[in-house]
């Protein structure tokens, strides 16, 4: 009875060994999630079995290319309080089923292309975030049924092509926010069921930045402009249904003599004044054809002890794959399994 009792102790101790391989030793595993508070370095790996993982004040160069791979649970990645430089690219594993993804009170640098890309998720959301720039094809050719949301959240660009060839039956909404600059074709090629605007002010905003199709009609309120010579070209295109109800129902926030007037009196009786004469504006809404890049997912690399761990073609130390780093533990409880079976 003894020596069953005392077999059990070492088998149960054995099991947690094995569970607790691939834990971050910045970070915390219990069961199937793991937290990984305060850290200037991003994890290197986490336990395969892992099915949420929680980020609190991560402070990083880059949320590094592969960084979830190996994780076939997963379904929850949640930040906040963060800051990365970049979103690489290939950051978050491609076809991953009913995968959900959360900034929250985070700052990113940027968003490179090609780091959302093939996913399976069910819904971004970034809520008090603050993003410098979301490069070309960031989001791309993603053919699911997520909801993408910007909630008080600032961008300081989207650049042309930031949302390519993306197909959703759900929304896509930006409320409470500021977008500084969105540039022609910013969202191109994509189709989501309903566009949501709600109280956002635009800094400065291309013609033709929405070339998205939408299946409902708009949910477009309390949209505002800077008022200012960068707003000039909307007198001389013939606007879309979406861009219309913008200027109908769209103000200037400043500068002050034009605050609350309405875009459509501005634009109709000049009011933005001492501005250079434009030509023709429609002709430099259309881009022209787009070559996609070619995406190179690289491995994650792991750095020697105490180096910031970076991706590049460089390094020969990679990160543990898949089950390989339980190895030891698991030849070891089976060999204990043996032993007891032949006493």
């Amino acid at each position: 009875m003894v020596f069953t009792y005392s077999l059990i102790v070492v088998l149960m101790s054995l099991f947690g060994a094995v569970l607790s391989q691939g834990c971050h030793k910045d970070c915390i595993c219990r069961a199937n999630n793991v937290k990984c508070p305060a850290s200037v370095n991003f994890p290197e790996s986490f336990p395969t079995n892992t099915e949420k993982i929680t980020f609190d004040e991560i402070t990083a160069v880059e949320l590094p290319p592969n960084a979830f791979a190996h994780l076939p649970n997963l379904t929850s990645i949640h930040f906040s309080r963060c800051n990365f430089g970049q979103i690489s690219t290939c950051a978050f594993p491609r076809k991953h089923k009913n995968l959900r993804i959360t900034f929250d009170l985070t700052v990113i640098g940027e968003i490179k292309e090609g780091a959302f890309r093939d996913l399976g998720v069910t819904s971004i959301s970034f809520a008090k975030s603050t993003i410098t720039t979301i490069r070309a094809y960031a989001f791309w050719n993603i053919k699911t049924d997520f909801k993408l949301t910007f909630t008080s959240t600032t961008v300081h660009k989207f650049e042309s092509f930031a949302f390519y060839n993306v197909s959703s039956e759900n929304d896509i909404k930006y409320e409470d926010g500021t977008i500084k600059y969105m540039m022609n074709s910013a969202v191109k090629d994509s189709i989501f069921d309903m566009l949501i605007l709600n109280r956002v002010l635009f800094e400065k905003l291309e013609c033709n930045a929405f070339l998205a199709l939408v299946k409902k009609p708009p949910q477009v309120s309390d949209i505002k402009f800077l008022c200012n010579c960068d707003t000039e070209w909307m007198k001389t295109i013939s606007p879309d249904p979406l861009f219309a109800l913008m200027l109908k129902i769209g103000t200037c926030k400043a500068p002050e003599k034009l605050e609350g007037a309405t875009m459509k009196d501005v634009l109709d009786n000049n009011r933005v004044e001492n501005c250079p004469e434009i030509s023709n504006a429609g002709s430099t809404c259309q881009l022209p054809p787009q070559d996609i890049p070619e995406f190179k997912c690289t491995e994650r690399i792991i750095m020697g002890p105490g180096e910031p761990e970076r991706a590049g073609p460089g390094s020969k130390k990679k990160s543990p794959r898949g089950d390989a780093s339980l190895t030891y533990p698991c030849w070891a409880l089976i060999a204990v399994i043996i032993i007891s079976l032949q006493l």
